[in-house]
């Protein structure tokens, strides 16, 4: 092979001139990279020694504010990004919307795009137009619902995504969910978890067949029981209208993160800890992402944070 720019003679196996040091070619991808467990620091396969590439959709940031931002991430072990995320501010209201599609269904990324992407329109028209916000935000799963299922359609396959949209102002929060993506408020050093799961746990609880020490252990604790998709009628979501006072923040999260703090008290004291060394909203979603990565990231990962803007909060809150 000769250098295009000192017409040098190099090994074709070259990525550079050793005459001038030009790049000759383009560095090879890595063909067998499966999670970041075989990637170095520096971005190299561990196992070909070959550059990895990560498509965008591993690793999405999006910051509104310094009080309103999300992070999600594909984790270790999946070998696609299959969370999504929306946010926006609309007529005093903020709102976050959380997709995780269903890996066990085709296409699940692609189900999660549209339920997120549905879900954020039909609530910020439904806000501009007088909606209430309770209505606004299960508003916004039935069209989130309505979008995967024509994609299913369109497909002939069944993608399929759980889904958790709230609107958030001064002095209430309004949540809608289907699946066990969750919103959380934490204040005043303390954590509510506003969503209940759609699990075959709670199912098995609310129908006294089981109690919570013997469900919990089964293996199928954590499985849907509803989900939007084609091939399933989820029904009306679960809703919550939460009225808020003082300083707080709204979480909004996939499985991927809570299942490494599954009750209130931990999710509280994850939160608060990331409040200690970030001073944003997106630095404490960063914490969080990067908190279940080191848990051993065995999903895909989403933290969409809110804070109450424009207040200082004490140390022991947010």
């Amino acid at each position: 092979m000769q250098c295009p720019k000192c017409v040098a003679l190099i090994p074709d196996e070259d990525l550079f001139c050793e005459s001038c040091g030009s790049r000759v070619q383009a560095e090879p991808e890595c063909p067998c990279f499966t999670g970041l467990q075989d990637l170095d620091e520096d971005g190299y396969c561990l196992r070909c020694g070959r550059r990895v590439i990560r498509p965008a959709e591993d690793h999405l940031e999006f910051e509104l504010s310094p009080d309103f931002a999300g992070v999600s991430d594909r984790g270790l072990r999946h070998h696609s990004n299959e969370d999504r995320f929306a946010i926006d501010e609309v007529n005093g209201w903020r709102l976050l919307v959380v997709c995780d599609g269903v890996s066990s269904s085709p296409d699940a990324d692609k189900a999660a795009v549209q339920g997120s992407q549905a879900a954020l329109a039909s609530m910020r028209k439904d806000l501009e137009n007088g909606a209430s916000a309770p209505d606004a935000v299960k508003s916004s799963v039935d069209a989130a619902a309505v979008a995967v299922s024509e994609l299913g359609l369109r497909l002939q396959e069944a993608p399929s995504t759980t889904i958790v949209s709230a609107a958030m102002s001064d002095k209430q929060i309004a949540v809608a969910w289907i699946g066990d993506s969750r919103a959380y408020w934490i204040a005043d050093g303390h954590a509510h978890q506003l969503t209940t799961d759609h699990s075959w746990l709670n199912m098995a609880l609310e129908r006294g067949e089981i109690d919570r020490a013997e469900a919990g252990r089964s293996r199928n604790a954590h499985a849907l029981t509803r989900w939007l998709g084609v091939d399933s009628d989820p029904g009306d979501p679960g809703t919550v209208l939460q009225e808020i006072e003082g300083v707080g923040a709204l979480l909004l999260c996939s499985d991927g993160l809570w299942n490494y703090a599954d009750t209130d008290q931990a999710m509280s004291d994850l939160v608060l800890d990331s409040a200690k060394s970030a001073d944003t909203a997106l630095g404490i979603a960063r914490y969080l992402i990067e908190y279940a990565l080191t848990e051993g990231g065995h999903d895909n990962i989403t933290a969409v944070v809110l804070r109450q803007p424009g207040v200082s909060p004490p140390e022991d809150s947010l």
